[in-house]
């Protein structure tokens, strides 16, 4: 695995971070990387699937156990704001700023976004304008340039009104699947029983996949946008 000093891993919600690249997370914390997190909206709703409303407590309690499970630091952009599936709403521009001062702070090496190809509108509206503020301003200019930018996918991706883009890095997960479905069970508000996009059966099924694109019995697939070599 290359090295990677600094790491920040844009989730517009609190588990996407998980189900996206919980694997390489775990794999980064081992090999030494400090890992920031950015959640977008964490906020107390009703979930479909649970009998009783989750408070914004318990969900903050959520990210707490599983930061700690793969030893990362995180910030939430929007907390209680009631801005879940509404962060379309957002000015683009208060978002790209978001994530250009995240940025020039943290100085990462690898930027990891959501898809832009998902159809939930606040992955596509967090992409957009992570993709912006990452666009190649070199540093002699006072902006930090991040060398390598990628996407990370998950299986609710497949729902897909055009082609998808083409994963081209992958990440060798065998040592730490049973880690990332640690971290999904400890977001215990999200997770749910087979067939659902958020099962421990459909997350093991696309690693199994990826995992034979590259040989090996588990992996992460990522879309690259950016990489210097």
């Amino acid at each position: 695995m290359d090295t990677y000093d600094t790491v920040l891993v844009i989730a517009p919600h609190a588990d996407d971070e998980v189900l996206g690249c919980g694997g390489l997370l775990a794999d980064l914390a081992t090999a030494g990387s400090r890992v920031h997190v950015l959640y977008l909206s964490v906020d107390g709703m009703s979930h479909y699937g649970l009998t009783t409303p989750v408070t914004y407590e318990a969900r903050v309690a959520e990210i707490d156990r599983v930061a700690k499970l793969l030893d990362f630091e995180y910030t939430i952009a929007y907390g209680d704001r009631q801005l879940n599936e509404r962060l379309d709403t957002l000015p683009k521009r208060e978002l790209v700023d978001l994530f250009q001062e995240h940025l020039d702070r943290q100085r990462p090496d690898l930027l990891l976004l959501p898809s832009g190809d998902d159809y939930d509108q606040d992955h596509v509206a967090t992409f957009s304008a992570a993709f912006a503020a990452a666009r190649p301003i070199g540093r002699s200019f006072g902006k930090w340039l991040v060398p390598h930018v990628m996407s990370y996918e998950m299986s609710k991706l497949q729902w897909a009104n055009k082609p998808l883009a083409l994963c081209t890095a992958f990440h060798d997960i065998s040592d730490h699947l049973d880690t990332k479905l640690a971290a999904l069970r400890e977001y215990a508000s999200q997770h749910r029983p087979a067939p659902h996009i958020r099962s421990e059966e459909s997350v093991s099924a696309l690693a199994v996949l990826r995992g034979a694109e590259i040989g090996v019995r588990y992996a992460e697939a990522f879309e690259v946008h950016r990489t210097l070599l």
